[in-house]
C-alpha cells in the first residue's frame, strides 16, 4: 500500500474552522477598539465644550463691577447687560453666540457665601459626568455688554490703556537698566583709577 500525501476533507475543514475562529476573535477586538476609540474621542469634544463655555462665563464672572441682574434655572443676566441661556441643547451668550454645544443639562444659582455672591453652575455634556462649578463675582465697577463676538474678543484683549501702561513700565525698566549699567561702570572705573594709584 502506498501512502497518501496531502490534505484530507477532515484536515481542510479544521483549517477553515480555525481560521474563522481566529477572523472572529479579531473583528471582536478591532470592534471594541473602535468602540473604545470612539467613546473617548466624544467625551474630549463634550469635555471641550463645557470648558469653552468655562472660558467665557469666567471672563464675564471676573469682569470689574459685575453681578447677577436676574437668574433661572436656564438663564443668568448680568448687570453689564449680558445673557446667558440654556436652550436646544446648547448655550448662548445674548441669544446671537453659541458658545457650547451638544450640553446635556446646565442649571444656574446663586448664592452669597462670605458676603460675597457666588454662581453655581450644573452642567452635563453627552457622554461626560454631570459638574458643578462655582464662580466667585468680581465687586468693582461694571462694563459694558458684548453685542457680538467681536466685541468679546476686543473687550478681553489688553487696551490701549493697558498697552501704554505696559510701554511706560518697559521704557522705565530700560531707564533703570541704564542708569545701573551707569553706576557700575562709574564703580569700575573708580575702582581701575585707585587700583591704579596704589
Amino acid at each position: 500500500m502506498k501512502s497518501q500525501k496531502g490534505i484530507t476533507l477532515t484536515s481542510l475543514t479544521i483549517y477553515i474552522l480555525l481560521v474563522l475562529v481566529i477572523v472572529g476573535i479579531l473583528a471582536t477586538i478591532t470592534a471594541n477598539f473602535q468602540s473604545n476609540i470612539k467613546d473617548m474621542n466624544d467625551e474630549g469634544v463634550s469635555s471641550s465644550e463645557i470648558d469653552k463655555f468655562n472660558v467665557y462665563f469666567l471672563r464675564e464672572v471676573k469682569r470689574q463691577g459685575n453681578g447677577v441682574e436676574s437668574i433661572s434655572d436656564s438663564e443668568v443676566i448680568f448687570k453689564t447687560g449680558n445673557k446667558y441661556t440654556f436652550k436646544d441643547e446648547a448655550i448662548y451668550l445674548n441669544d446671537n453666540i453659541k458658545i457650547a454645544e451638544n450640553i446635556e443639562k446646565c442649571n444656574f444659582s446663586s448664592s452669597i457665601v462670605n458676603g460675597k455672591e457666588v454662581i453655581t453652575v450644573n452642567i452635563k455634556a453627552f457622554n461626560v459626568e454631570e459638574r458643578e462649578i462655582e464662580y466667585v463675582l468680581s465687586n468693582e465697577e461694571p462694563s459694558s455688554p458684548y453685542d457680538d463676538e467681536e466685541s468679546y474678543i476686543k473687550n478681553t484683549t489688553i487696551n490701549e490703556v493697558d498697552a501704554q501702561n505696559l510701554d511706560e513700565i518697559n521704557d522705565n525698566e530700560i531707564e533703570n537698566t541704564d542708569i545701573n549699567q551707569n553706576i557700575n561702570t562709574e564703580i569700575l572705573d573708580n575702582n581701575i583709577v585707585s587700583n591704579n594709584n596704589v
